[in-house]
């Protein structure tokens, strides 16, 4: 019997980590953390449920599998992916053997053992704005994760990315390049194509621009003009180390990963919203995010990052905050929760679903949230209602600000400043709406709950 594949974990400065394996017949995956990996002064597990110490009986091999299926991208990408390899979209272990050697975190996926070269020539070109802009407006014929035959994404998520190593202290004034043998440092994120969310870029620029203007920890985002709209977004899980200013991955897992969770279980609703599916909510909720805590390095300070994080979508009516858009850092100690990313105001397109991602006690419309549901989800957090009423004042005393001070200072055209103008309105006219909702939630009787 031919021995099952298996693929090496390293990380930057070429320790072996771990080994993965794969039975395809039987679809039973394997891990087994490497000696050297152990014997380092802070090692730190995957994820949770896959601790640095066996358990009796070995790994769950489900768990193995959702933790490197939550590392692949979605939709149109991943049949991009799958058909640019000749593997199916279901063949986890071919596409992470394709893809694994830039993924989200700090390890490097190598086939059968293979050490990679940490001091290989760096081998990266550079784009200019005009090949990006030619390969935005070519996206109809050509993906634009594939350049030099490559497929250069392995970031989870729907939209179209590219991650980039960028040289230079601004994207806007430093050197992009296709990143082989050195880690990249942004993701770049043009305009969707979907006609239905229009200065999607300028959505998104401002909501995270917003956050960090409200002292919040949003992940460093910057616009360019290409002449076409592209968000280039701040790697978090890759630091800079000085003097020789090399990049090193850091490791960090989402909401998903950190909860066992296969992908399919990012939404709350996770087998539809329609008819009788409602009843089923075994997705990533609040509940289950508040869960998480238990992993916590500094358990106070995450769990008011998540109750910021909460309020924030509220703010600016992002229904489509799940669970695969909340990330933690992977500390030897445990977990600390990442900068936010993937903040877009949903309400400002009417044509899109505006069905939370999870939901407020049992409610999953913000235009429905009461301060009686408010309250529920404060009690199946365990989150002080009081706490959360001085938090949405606190919001809603430096929303106005933070947005003034975006919009006079971000890079955007009249069209763009416009749209950005009515994200501002409404997180102004929403963060009142939180405050009366919340003061009112934290007065309501303990018992009702």
């Amino acid at each position: 019997m031919a021995t099952p594949p298996s693929l090496s974990l390293w990380n930057d400065v070429g320790t072996h980590v771990a080994d993965v394996t794969h039975d395809p017949h039987n679809d039973l995956w394997g891990l087994r953390y490497a000696p050297a990996w152990l014997e380092q002064e802070r090692p730190f597990y995957l994820a949770p449920c896959l601790p640095l110490a066996a358990p009796e009986g070995g790994y769950d091999s489900r768990s193995i599998r959702r933790f490197i299926e939550n590392l692949l991208p979605e939709g149109a990408a991943l049949d991009v992916v799958a058909r640019s390899q000749g593997i199916g979209k279901g063949n986890i272990f071919g596409l992470i053997r394709a893809l694994g050697a830039e993924t989200t975190g700090a390890f490097r996926f190598q086939a059968d053992g293979s050490k990679p070269d940490p001091q290989a020539a760096n081998a990266a070109r550079p784009i200019s704005t005009a090949e990006l802009a030619q390969r935005i407006a070519d996206r109809d014929t050509r993906p634009f994760i594939e350049w030099d035959g490559k497929v250069r994404m392995s970031v989870a998520g729907y939209q179209d990315k590219l991650p980039v190593h960028v040289e230079g202290e601004s994207v806007q004034e430093g050197t992009i390049f296709l990143p082989d043998n050195v880690p990249s440092t942004h993701i770049l994120k043009p305009q969707p194509r979907d006609s239905a969310m229009p200065h999607m870029v300028v959505n998104e620029h401002f909501c995270m621009r917003l956050a960090a203007a409200m002292r919040l920890p949003a992940a460093e985002v910057q616009m360019l003009h290409v002449p076409q709209p592209v968000l280039a977004v701040r790697r978090f899980d890759r630091v800079r180390q000085a003097p020789q200013r090399r990049v090193l991955r850091t490791h960090i897992i989402d909401a998903c990963q950190a909860g066992d969770l296969p992908v399919s279980y990012k939404y709350e609703h996770h087998i539809g919203s329609v008819g009788d599916a409602r009843l089923y909510r075994d997705g990533m909720s609040f509940p289950r995010l508040f869960g998480l805590l238990e992993h916590s390095v500094a358990k106070a300070a995450d769990k008011l990052a998540m109750i910021r994080w909460a309020l924030f979508q509220i703010l600016i009516g992002n229904g489509d905050a799940h669970g695969k858009n909340f990330s933690f850092h992977v500390l030897p100690q445990g977990l600390a929760t990442a900068p936010w990313y993937d903040l877009v105001s949903v309400a400002q397109y009417p044509d899109v679903s505006q069905e939370l991602a999870m939901a407020f006690g049992d409610c999953f419309a913000l235009e429905e949230l009461t301060p009686f549901e408010f309250a529920h989800f404060a009690h199946l957090c365990a989150i002080d209602r009081r706490l959360l009423a001085r938090e949405a004042q606190r919001m809603a005393k430096a929303a106005p600000g933070a947005a003034a001070k975006v919009l006079r200072e971000s890079p955007y055209t009249p069209e763009e400043h416009v749209f950005a103008q009515r994200i501002a309105a409404y997180a102004t006219t929403q963060a009142q709406r939180l405050v009366d909702i919340a003061q009112k939630a934290a007065a309501l009787p303990s018992d009702l709950f």
